[in-house]
This record gives structure tokens, C-alpha cells and sequence, in this order.
């Protein structure tokens, strides 16, 4: 057994390669995009809420 097969130990066969990096910043991204939808829908029903609190809307 030599030096370089202790650093880099070969990989077994059938071992699926890592995933490539395009698709990880994809995930991502659409993360980042269902957070800020859903941050954006809160503030938009926390606003009218609040709208119809001060107008007196609520209770009618």
C-alpha cells in the first residue's frame, strides 16, 4: 500500500457520483424564492388586516 492510496482512497464501484453543482443552485434558488413569495404573502394579509382594524372593518 502506498502513500497516495491512504490520501485519495479509490472510491468503491456503483457509489453515485456527487450531485452537480447547477442543480444544488437551483434547489437553492427556489427556496430562496418560495421564502421571499411566502414573506411577501404574509405582509400583504398582516397589511390588510390591519387596514381593515383601523377602518373599522373588522367587526362589521
Amino acid at each position: 500500500m502506498n502513500v497516495a492510496s491512504l490520501m485519495n482512497p479509490s472510491q468503491a464501484r456503483g457509489t453515485p457520483a456527487p450531485e452537480p453543482r447547477l442543480r444544488l443552485v437551483r434547489v437553492q434558488a427556489t427556496v430562496l424564492a418560495q421564502g421571499a413569495w411566502s414573506a411577501l404573502k404574509d405582509s400583504v394579509k398582516a397589511f390588510r388586516h390591519m387596514r381593515d382594524v383601523l377602518t373599522g372593518r373588522a367587526w362589521a
